[in-house]
């Protein structure tokens, strides 16, 4: 009753509907609060006491909600004492992390690079233009880099496994990745057959992989099934158009016949899409509906990592065109998905900072992306080279790794005050370096796009999965989840 509070500088409002949504722009907590509680926070604009408020709501509402409602307000820090640093909590998160970054401390994912092979030529393809150093670029080509041996896949994995072990974990999320990965087939069977899924190393393995589906066969989609492996499909056009060439008419008649059998097989499917340049006039809610066709109940969408596509396209034509898909599919089940969507189910923890090793992309220091010669990089996408998985004590220890690794805590200067700052990874790593050779800025179209986007997922979804709090007459302060 005597402690002084007042609202912290990172509380964010977003109106809607029925009343605001609130939220810590570092630590999350969003919840949705009725005009009453939203008073009540206002009150707190100059440092008081609960005892000192209480006579401004009593002739209204029952003075016993009260101390109620700020409690849950203080445990969310949406109230902090006048003399609180609460960007502290960030600095020692930094600090802490950066000190056990050479054990290991933050790894597990492994993006396997099984192949750079692949049995499409996409004139879109990330790859062809996404490098920023020779060295990169050359390894890439190279023929001594072009698909994954057993024995590096095995010696790769295994000492992973050793350093997750080491740090007290028992998960490894492994996703096979190419080029077209099931060109290399052999390597991922070895793979799920010799480690399965984890048990007998005393850990959780699960799998997934990104493919363009072409090859699947029966012996695939089994494997895939046994091992809990979901099927993620680069698709980026539904259905054939007029507008596209032969080629692509067949192979989307190929991929209906492959998620057919994948239908039947009963394994899941995930659709992974690009909302870019090249896609831009395709990409609406008929995707949905295809997906539905096979059974399969999450898109992924990533947003074009050519940088100019923010300039080229609107902030309001992006956000607009991919909330009318993501709308679409919420009405019918489907997720939609993307780096995008993680800001927002992310602020809907109450202390995202301190719980999460990334924001929205695993590739800042959660992720080891190896190519099939053993060079190892934060993702495929991206250009600095950390070392080589057979010396993994070297390369965690390399000041490359580390700067990646830091990149999720440690966030661009222009950054500082954003309203989604803890929760935003910015846009790809790869698609940064590319521009402007270096990690350590933004992209500011791109943020004015993720901050709309935000907002209205909020809208969207507010009478769903997000915290409610209002007060009632007689009872207490009411909440619903």
């Amino acid at each position: 009753m005597n402690e002084r509070l007042q609202i912290s500088k990172y509380l964010r409002i977003v109106s809607v509907d029925n009343g605001v949504a609130i939220y810590h722009s570092l630590r999350g907590g969003l919840c949705m609060v009725d005009k009453d509680a939203s008073r009540l926070l206002k009150v707190f604009q100059t440092p008081r006491t609960i005892g000192e408020i209480a006579p401004t709501f009593v002739s209204q509402l029952p003075e016993s909600q009260i101390p109620l409602l700020v409690g849950i307000f203080k445990l969310k820090g949406f109230l902090v004492s006048p003399d609180y640093d609460e960007y502290n909590m960030v600095r020692k998160r930094t600090r802490m992390i950066r000190s056990a970054l050479h054990q290991g401390s933050q790894i597990g994912v492994i993006q396997l690079v099984v192949t750079n092979h692949c049995n499409y030529k996409c004139r879109y393809c990330f790859i062809n233009d996404i490098y920023i150093t020779e060295k990169r670029r050359m390894l890439q080509v190279s023929p001594t880099n072009k698909c994954m041996s057993p024995l590096m896949a095995r010696q790769a994995i295994e000492n992973v496994i050793r350093i997750i072990r080491e740090n007290q974990k028992d998960t490894l999320t492994l996703q096979f990745f190419g080029g077209e990965p099931l060109l290399n087939w052999d390597t991922i069977k070895f793979v799920l057959k010799y480690f399965g899924n984890g048990g007998k190393l005393g850990i959780r393995i699960n799998y997934s992989i990104v493919t363009n589906g072409s090859l699947i066969n029966t012996e695939m989609a089994d494997y895939f099934l046994k091992y809990d492996a979901p099927v993620i499909i680069s698709l980026d056009l539904s259905h054939p158009v007029k507008q596209l060439n032969t080629s692509i008419k067949t192979a989307t008649n190929r991929i209906k016949r492959i998620l057919a059998l994948l239908k039947k097989n009963g394994n899941k499917v995930v659709f992974n899409t690009v909302l870019s340049k090249e896609t831009f006039d395709f990409f609406e809610v008929a995707i949905v509906d295809f997906a539905l066709e096979y059974d399969v109940y999450e898109i992924g969408v990533l947003l074009d990592l050519d940088l100019e596509f923010y300039k080229q396209k609107s902030c309001s034509e992006i956000v607009d065109k991919l909330m009318a898909v993501y709308c679409y599919g919420k009405s019918k089940g489907v997720m939609v998905t993307g780096y995008w969507h993680t800001i927002f189910q992310r602020m809907t923890n109450n202390n995202n900072f301190q719980h999460n090793s990334y924001k929205t992309c695993s590739a800042t220091g959660c992720q080891l992306s190896i190519e099939p010669s053993g060079d190892t990089f934060a993702c495929k996408a991206s250009s600095g080279s950390f070392g080589h998985i057979l010396e993994i004590k070297n390369l965690l220890s390399s000041n490359t790794y580390k700067e990646y690794a830091l990149r999720t805590f440690r966030n661009a200067r222009e950054c500082a005050g954003c309203e989604i700052e803890g929760f935003c990874s910015g846009v790809c790593l790869g698609a940064i370096e590319k521009k402007y050779n270096t990690i350590h800025t933004i992209e500011k179209n791109a943020c004015k796009v993720f901050k709309k986007l935000v907002k209205s997922l909020i809208v969207v979804n507010q009478n769903d999965n997000i915290e409610n709090y209002r007060f009632l007459t007689n009872n207490k302060p009411s909440v619903n989840c």
